[in-house]
């Protein structure tokens, strides 16, 4: 039997570890379990986002254009 606290824990990370566009599997279960779920979920898009290839293209097109614009 698990304990609320476990299955809290569990749908964040279940969120974070969700692939871009999986719909919410406690949507219509639990109110407080698809928020946390659709929390993980959030900071998995920001993360993806935050470190992903385009955003180091990105970062290397500033830094070289700051760097063009210092000469």
């Amino acid at each position: 039997m698990s304990t609320f606290r476990q299955r809290v824990i569990r749908a964040l990370y279940e969120g974070s570890l969700a692939e871009v566009g999986d719909p919410n599997p406690y949507a219509g279960e639990s109110l407080a379990l698809a928020k946390l779920w659709h929390r993980g979920y959030m900071r998995m898009l920001s993360v993806r986002i935050e470190f992903g290839p385009a955003m180091r293209r990105y970062r290397a097109g500033r830094a070289a254009a700051e760097d063009d614009s210092d000469r």
